[in-house]
């Protein structure tokens, strides 16, 4: 027993050692900066302890609440489109038993794809006079649409490829889901001469509501941390049109080289998320699930 515990621990302190170097320390110093004064621009005064100081002034900032105020827009709307396609998507994959093994890896390609490969190619079939998508607007006979040139085409056209990326995703998550759901439930509704819908809405949604609920929770944390397309597609424009958490925070960091400021926005960011997790995880236990 023992030479199992000694060899366990050799085996797990590798791991332990990536774990504190890539996520513990950097979430330490993280924190440790957003109570300082720490601006590249002057570094001849140091890192002193400022306190709070840092969170005061992002409070203070009206382009810090409008940030929150699109990755909240971006959420409630982004997230939702993902999840009526998905569920769509593997109810339609469900109810086709003999040709889902054909069709499931073609829905599960576009979450493959790198992120920036993604905001690339979105962006030139968007461009105003040579992309396709104003292509096919005008064969249709159409106007062309300036979808990365106004405020809101900006955040429609940010939704929509985050939608196309990540909506495999919450299919996979809820396919699962209906494949392990009791079949007796079913059959007894059948047998009462229930119509699809009412399955749907007295059978299918409370006992996949557990399921539902984690989806939900996935893109959610995946969305309030968004950067990488965004980035490449708009980098926040036109104006601030699009310009998320992520990216206002990064901007704070790199391009006005306020770490201190910086940091403060990314501990606010987690509490954030932190929230969004504490109620999901409050929810759901409590609910019908499966069985």
């Amino acid at each position: 027993m023992i030479l199992q515990r000694k060899s366990f621990l050799v085996l797990a302190l590798p791991a332990l050692a990536v774990l504190v170097i890539v996520s513990i320390y950097p979430f330490v110093a993280c924190v440790n900066n957003s109570f300082r004064f720490y601006d590249l621009t002057r570094p001849s005064e140091g890192k002193p302890w400022v306190g709070l100081t840092n969170y005061g002034l992002l409070l203070g900032d009206v382009r810090f609440w409008h940030s929150i105020k699109v990755t909240l827009y971006f959420v409630a709307f982004g997230v939702g489109a993902q999840l009526l396609l998905g569920f769509a998507m593997a109810s339609l994959l469900n109810s086709l038993e003999r040709v889902s093994k054909v069709i499931l890896p073609v829905f599960l390609v576009p979450m493959v794809i790198i992120p920036v490969v993604v905001g690339l190619n979105w962006r030139l079939m968007y461009d105003q006079t040579l992309g396709i998508i104003n292509y096919l607007l005008n064969a249709l006979g159409f106007p062309s649409q300036p979808w990365l040139g106004s405020g809101f085409h900006a955040m429609l056209s940010v939704i929509l490829t985050d939608t196309w990326e990540w909506s495999p995703l919450v299919f996979l998550i809820l396919y699962s889901g209906m494949k392990a759901l009791p079949t007796e439930p079913y059959e007894a509704a059948k047998i009462d001469g229930a119509t699809g819908f009412q399955i749907l809405t007295n059978v299918t949604l409370p006992l996949l509501k557990p399921v539902i609920l984690i989806a939900i929770l996935i893109r959610t944390i995946d969305a309030f941390k968004w950067f990488d397309t965004i980035y490449i597609m708009t980098s926040g424009g036109p104006g601030m049109a699009t310009e998320t958490a992520s990216m206002y925070s990064y901007l704070i960091a790199f391009n006005f080289f306020n770490i201190g400021k910086g940091s403060a926005f990314s501990v606010l960011m987690l509490a954030l998320v932190n929230v969004f997790c504490v109620f999901y995880a409050r929810i759901i236990p409590r609910e019908g699930g499966l069985g």
